[in-house]
């Protein structure tokens, strides 16, 4: 059997009773620890990939003259990922303001493939994403079709919230130098904006509290995201940046135990404990790691 990898003759060892689904698993095991994915596998003119693994695991090797393999980077499989997310918000967006049917039935059975897609990129997937599956899901065309005008436009503002949180992401894969500039900028509005936690748990406004907490972590995990981006593009390592006399990975370790502690003071409603872990403990992080960000170059 002649193995091809992106069009490249491979040098790969196959046993005498391998089948092709053990050439296909050798062949995963030996990209797993890389950065690259196993995205097509082609004998003759079928993806295999695409068909019931009980269609062709137990052909011998011996009967495939050639195998035709393609991997990406995961990257380029993110990037990909996403603009198909965008290209199906903007067509479901589309068939609920002009009511049409046809696009509905045909969108509506791969909302579920969307939200999977939303969990991966967004690991907790957020009240948005929650709040756009409890409108979309288990739903057909003609009970769309039966929306009232204030539900088709909760509808497009949750689509048009999702699609800026995934036109973000895409950035940040695409461009994370410029990415990463717009984050220092939230940063400063963030820094602002958490320094009213405390007052604001004291006049009852928890749930506006709780959605500062949930942009900050979200804006803290988007930097530390992108900030990898940045520097394995430059061949640095980040645990060698210097943040406020730290390394970057110790100053995040830190913070997050900080964060941990405010979580917790944040539950029971302390609102005086709350307020000292901010001001002497969080807010001056920020301003050192927004420092740091400035001086990037």
């Amino acid at each position: 059997m002649e193995i091809q990898i992106n069009d490249q003759n491979l040098d790969f060892t196959i046993e005498e009773h391998e089948t092709l689904g053990d050439v296909v698993k050798d062949i995963e095991t030996w990209l797993s620890g890389t950065d690259l994915v196993l995205y097509s596998v082609k004998h003759g003119d079928r993806e295999l990939l695409s068909l019931p693994h009980e269609q062709w695991a137990d052909t011998p090797h011996t009967e495939v003259k050639t195998l035709n393999i393609m991997v990406k980077h995961t990257r380029e499989l993110a990037v990909l990922n996403l603009q198909t997310i965008l290209e199906y918000l903007d067509m479901l967006k589309t068939a609920v303001g002009s009511d049409d049917r046809a696009l509905l039935a045909e969108l509506l059975p791969g909302f579920s493939a969307l939200t999977e897609s939303l969990q991966k990129h967004f690991q907790g997937s957020g009240t948005v994403v929650q709040a756009m599956t409890s409108l979309f899901a288990n739903i057909n065309a003609e009970q769309v079709s039966a929306w009232e005008d204030e539900k088709r436009q909760q509808a497009f503002k949750l689509i048009a919230l999702i699609r800026a949180q995934v036109s973000f992401r895409l950035d940040e894969l695409q461009d994370p130098k410029t990415a990463l500039k717009t984050l220092s900028g939230a940063l400063k509005i963030c820094i602002e904006e958490i320094s009213e936690i405390s007052i604001l748990l004291q006049t009852g406004k928890d749930k506006q509290a709780m959605e500062t907490m949930v942009r900050f972590s979200e804006l803290s995990q988007s930097l530390v995201r992108v900030l990898a981006s940045v520097f394995r593009e430059k061949g640095e390592a980040t645990g060698q940046l210097n943040v406020g006399g730290m390394t970057l990975r110790d100053f995040y370790q830190e913070l997050n135990g900080i964060l941990s502690e405010l979580l917790e003071a944040f539950e029971a409603k302390d609102s005086v404990l709350i307020g000292d872990l901010m001001e002497y403990e969080i807010a001056p992080r920020l301003e050192q790691l927004r420092a740091f960000l400035q001086e990037l170059p």
